[in-house]
C-alpha cells in the first residue's frame, strides 16, 4: 500500500469508530443501561450545568433549554465519509 492509501485506510476506520462508538452510546443511554455511570449527580460541580456560587447553583442561560442534538447528523456524515474512504482504498 502506499502512503496515500493507508492515511485512507486509517482515517478511515477512525471515522467509523466515530460512528459505530456514538450509535453504540446512544443505545444504551435509550435503556437507561449508562444512566448511573453517565449520571449528572456523580460528576464534580465544575462539570455540571450552570455554575456554582458558595454552594448555590445558578442556571446558565443557553444550558437550560432543550432542543435537537447535531451529535446524530455528525455522527452519520462521519459514518458516511469512513465508509466512502473505505471503499476507495485499493489493496495490491
Amino acid at each position: 500500500m502506499e502512503k496515500i492509501e493507508k492515511l485512507k485506510f486509517i482515517l478511515g476506520i477512525i471515522l467509523i469508530s466515530f460512528a459505530i462508538l456514538g450509535g453504540i452510546i446512544f443505545f444504551l443511554e435509550s435503556f437507561s443501561i449508562l444512566n448511573n455511570i453517565l449520571s449528572e449527580s456523580s460528576l464534580s460541580m465544575i462539570y455540571q450545568n450552570g455554575i456554582s456560587i458558595a454552594g448555590e447553583r445558578r442556571l446558565v442561560g443557553s444550558a437550560v433549554g432543550g432542543g435537537p442534538s447535531n451529535v446524530t447528523i455528525f455522527l452519520g456524515l462521519c459514518g458516511i465519509a469512513g465508509a466512502h474512504l473505505l471503499a476507495s482504498v485499493k489493496i495490491n
